[in-house]
């Protein structure tokens, strides 16, 4: 590949080794865990961006920074799409900054689960699974060869999501998951009662914010053999003060 063509394999890769070389050469720094995000201390604050293909954020205390660094951008790469303030949309994340915390919601991409699942959504629940979720019948009717693609589809689109914005999601997301590839009727009613809960929770947002400690917290625990092969489920989390950052 000659030149970096939108869409194919090897673009993303080139646009990160010159979108590199350009932020190394204006004295930002690779962070070592994440090549895809860098920083550099400017005007004794630090100026970060992240990057996600050619989807870029950029922040800093000062707004004169910011246009600096974006006037940068723009001379090597032409004029930009830029969005400013407080509101944003990053990967299919609409983020709000305010009052020193930041607010993700993804109610399109839940929207879009509720209406590929070609039975009505209407039941009310309060919670996204009941206590036999990790039961299986291993004579349970398997889904034809279309409604199982569905499943596929929408399980896969939910992951997506509950990994950025609903992490209370994740434990029947996890579930559901490893049922795509021999899901049976019994999984398309847990899918189901996930999306019921979905609906009625559609306008719940993740909320973040740092302490002043600046000191990580992790929680960890594991129920015992719950499955139905005695395999038991671990769960962990991360947060900063307010909110998980990272859980599984």
């Amino acid at each position: 590949l000659n030149k970096a063509l939108y869409g194919t394999l090897k673009a993303a890769r080139l646009f990160f080794d010159n979108l590199t070389e350009h932020l190394t050469a204006a004295g930002f720094v690779a962070n070592q865990y994440d090549p895809c995000v860098m920083n550099k201390i400017i005007d004794g604050s630090q100026c970060t961006i992240a990057w996600h293909v050619d989807d870029i954020k950029i922040s800093h205390k000062k707004q004169s920074v910011l246009e600096d660094v974006l006037n940068y951008l723009q001379e090597r790469y032409g004029k930009l799409s830029i969005t400013r303030g407080t509101k944003h949309t990053f990967v299919g994340m609409d983020l709000e900054f305010k009052n020193g915390r930041v607010e993700i919601a993804m109610q399109s991409y839940l929207q879009e689960a509720i209406e590929a699942f070609p039975e009505e959504i209407a039941a009310k629940v309060a919670s996204p699974a009941s206590d036999h979720l990790y039961t299986v019948n291993k004579n349970g009717k398997r889904l034809p060869e279309d409604r199982r693609e569905c499943f596929h589809h929408i399980v896969a689109k939910l992951l997506f999501l509950a990994t950025r914005a609903r992490p209370d999601l994740q434990p029947t997301i996890s579930f559901l998951t490893s049922r795509c590839t021999v899901a049976d009727e019994d999984d398309w009613k847990k899918l189901k009662r996930l999306l019921c809960y979905i609906k009625d929770t559609i306008d719940l947002k993740l909320t973040l914010r740092a302490n002043a400690s600046n000191i990580a917290m992790w929680w960890a625990d594991a129920a015992f053999a719950v499955r139905d092969d005695f395999k038991s489920q671990s769960g962990r989390g991360m947060s900063l003060g307010t909110g998980m950052i990272q859980c599984k």
